[in-house]
């Protein structure tokens, strides 16, 4: 905990990790169903599946959700279950912009499609990095300036201040 504001547990951002891989590759596992069959027509139709979920995870899901303007600025469906938020160091609130830098270009492209020339280990070590990390950051938080908050205030905490994001960026002493 960094001022009055908790940081997102390892185990919260695995949950939410796994909660946001079941909704935003929901579509990917219809679109394979589709092309393992013998049909040329189902095949066809699998890879269009396929490609408007990868369309719909990187370009919709994450940017869209963690995008919203309010109270669940910086949460992924996934983070709004478990209970945690992303929040950009300088207190700004995360936008389509900010959220698809994170979630695409660096998680996505630089540690997923970059990483997997390296067997994995850079994604895996991005993962894991919260586990040794005294603010409980990622190596993609580090790259994009970000820390995963808890969103609620832990039991018996005083109710937040007002302020919002900026606020909270504040106390944790990012800005």
């Amino acid at each position: 905990m960094l001022g009055s504001v908790e940081l997102a547990t390892w185990w919260s951002r695995a949950g939410a990790l796994l909660l946001d891989a079941v909704f935003a590759i929901l579509p990917m596992i219809v679109g394979v169903a589709f092309a393992a069959t013998n049909s040329r027509a189902l095949q066809a139709i699998g890879v269009i599946i396929i490609l408007a979920g990868l369309v719909w995870a990187y370009f919709v899901y994450y940017p869209v959700f963690m995008g919203r303007p309010g109270e669940r600025n910086g949460q992924s469906i996934g983070k709004q279950i478990v209970g945690i938020r992303v929040i950009r160091d300088g207190g700004e609130p995360m936008n389509y912009g900010w959220a698809l830098l994170r979630q695409f270009v660096v998680i996505g492209l630089l540690f997923g499609v970059l990483g997997s020339l390296f067997f994995s280990i850079p994604i895996l070590l991005d993962y894991l990095w919260p586990l040794w990390d005294e603010s409980n950051r990622a190596l993609h938080d580090m790259i994009v300036s970000t820390h995963v908050v808890r969103a609620d205030p832990p039991p018996g905490a005083p109710p937040p201040a007002p302020g919002g994001l900026g606020q909270q960026a504040q106390q944790i002493g990012l800005s």
